[in-house]
C-alpha cells in the first residue's frame, strides 16, 4: 500500500458527518464537525483531522463524552456568556460558545465566553478563523489532559494547553495556533503511527529520562516549549480556559483524545478603537513589511502566521486530502464498524 491515499474533501466530510450520525448526533451537528476536521486535514493539521474520528467516537461509546446534549448558557451579561456542555462532543459546544462572542462583540465591542463540561474542541484555529472572517480579532484557549511538566517539575501538571489567536486583513487573517507544549499529544502518536522518531529536547519517559521514541512519549512526560516562558504561557491557558470558567483542571481530566477540560473565547471589534478601513491598512502594512524582511541564510522568504497553513489548504483542495496509511487504516476499521462507506480514492 502507499505511503498516502488522496479522497476528495467533500466525499470526506460526507463520511466523516455519516459516522457521527450513526452514533446519534444530530445531522447539523455532525455536518459541524466533519466541516472541522477536514478543514484542520485541508489545512495541514492532521493530528486535528478525521484521525479523531475512531476517538471521538470511542468517547461516546465508552460514555467519555455524550452523542447529544442540552448545551445551557448559565450565566450572560451584555458583554459575557458561561455555557455548561452537558458532557457533548467538544466542537459544537465551542461552535456555539464561539459564535455567542461573535455577536456580543459586534454590538458591544468586544466579549468573552467560557464553556465548561465539554468533549475536545479539536483544532482552535477553527474558532479564531471564523472571529476573524467577521471581521473581529479572536483570541481562544482550551486546557486539556496532563501531559506537560511545569519548568523544572517531574510530574505532569498541564495539558498542551493551545492557544489560538487570529487577526482580520484585507486578504487571509493572521492567525497563531500552537500547543504550550514542545509538540502536541496527538502530533507524537501520529509519528508513532507512522514509525517516526519525535525531535530531542521535547519529551521524557515515565522515569524522566529524555526520549525521541513517540511511543515513549506519549506515555511519559512532555515538556513546555521555551523552558519557563512556555510554562508561563501553559499557566494562562490553565487559568483563562479551567479556574475562570469551573472547567475541569487539567489534572483531572480524563486522558483520552475525546476529553477537554474548559474553553474560553475572546472576541474585540476593531472597529470599536478606530476607522475599521484604517485598522486594515495598518495591519496589512505591517505584514507587507514583515514580508519584505530579506530571508536569513537557509531561507527562502519570510512567513507569517497562518500562511503555511493556507497554502496547505489550497494545495488540498486542488488536488485532493493526503490520509497516511495509518489513519486510513483506522478509518477502514470504522466503515466496517458502522456499515458506512469510505470516500473514494483518487
Amino acid at each position: 500500500m502507499a505511503e498516502y491515499v488522496k479522497v476528495l474533501p467533500e466525499d470526506l466530510r460526507k463520511f466523516t458527518a455519516t459516522c457521527f450520525m450513526r452514533y446519534g448526533v444530530p445531522p447539523d451537528d455532525a455536518e459541524l464537525i466533519a466541516d472541522h476536521l477536514v478543514l484542520a486535514n485541508l489545512r495541514g493539521v492532521d493530528s486535528h483531522g478525521v484521525i479523531r474520528i475512531p476517538y471521538y467516537t470511542e468517547g461516546v461509546r465508552k460514555g467519555l463524552v455524550k452523542g447529544k446534549a442540552e448545551v445551557r448558557v448559565i450565566n450572560e451579561t451584555e458583554t459575557t456568556a458561561l455555557i455548561d456542555g452537558g458532557n457533548y462532543l467538544g466542537i459544537p459546544v465551542a461552535t456555539k460558545a464561539t459564535e455567542i462572542a461573535i455577536s456580543k462583540a459586534k454590538s458591544a465591542g468586544l466579549a468573552a465566553v467560557g464553556a465548561r463540561n465539554l468533549g475536545h474542541v479539536g483544532m482552535l484555529a477553527y474558532y479564531t478563523l471564523r472571529i476573524a472572517k467577521n471581521g473581529l480579532i479572536g483570541l481562544v484557549t482550551v486546557n486539556a489532559p496532563a501531559r506537560v511538566a511545569p519548568w523544572g517539575g517531574a510530574q505532569a501538571m498541564f495539558g498542551t494547553n493551545p492557544i489560538s489567536f487570529a487577526f482580520p486583513t484585507s486578504k487571509k487573517p493572521v492567525v497563531v495556533d500552537m500547543a504550550t507544549s514542545a509538540i502536541a499529544a496527538f502530533k507524537i502518536r501520529l509519528a508513532a503511527l507512522k514509525g517516526e522518531k519525535i525531535p530531542e529536547g521535547i519529551a521524557l519517559t515515565k522515569d524522566g529520562r529524555p526520549t525521541t521514541d513517540p511511543k515513549e512519549a506519549y506515555d511519559g512526560i512532555l515538556l513546555p516549549f521555551g523552558t519557563y516562558k512556555g510554562y508561563a504561557i501553559s499557566l494562562v491557558v490553565e487559568i483563562l480556559s479551567a479556574v475562570l470558567t469551573g472547567g475541569i483542571l487539567s489534572k483531572y481530566v480524563f486522558n483520552h483524545p475525546s476529553t477537554q477540560g474548559g474553553f474560553f473565547v475572546l472576541t474585540i471589534n476593531p472597529s470599536r478603537f478606530r476607522e475599521y478601513d484604517e485598522y486594515l491598512r495598518d495591519i496589512d502594512a505591517l505584514v507587507n513589511l514583515i514580508k519584505a524582511c530579506p530571508p536569513a541564510q537557509g531561507f527562502n522568504e519570510v512567513l507569517v502566521p497562518g500562511e503555511p497553513e493556507d497554502r496547505n489548504y489550497e494545495e488540498r483542495i486542488r488536488n485532493g486530502v493526503p490520509i497516511d496509511t495509518s489513519t486510513w487504516k483506522l478509518l477502514v476499521d470504522v466503515s466496517k464498524e458502522l456499515g458506512v462507506e469510505l470516500p473514494k480514492t483518487i
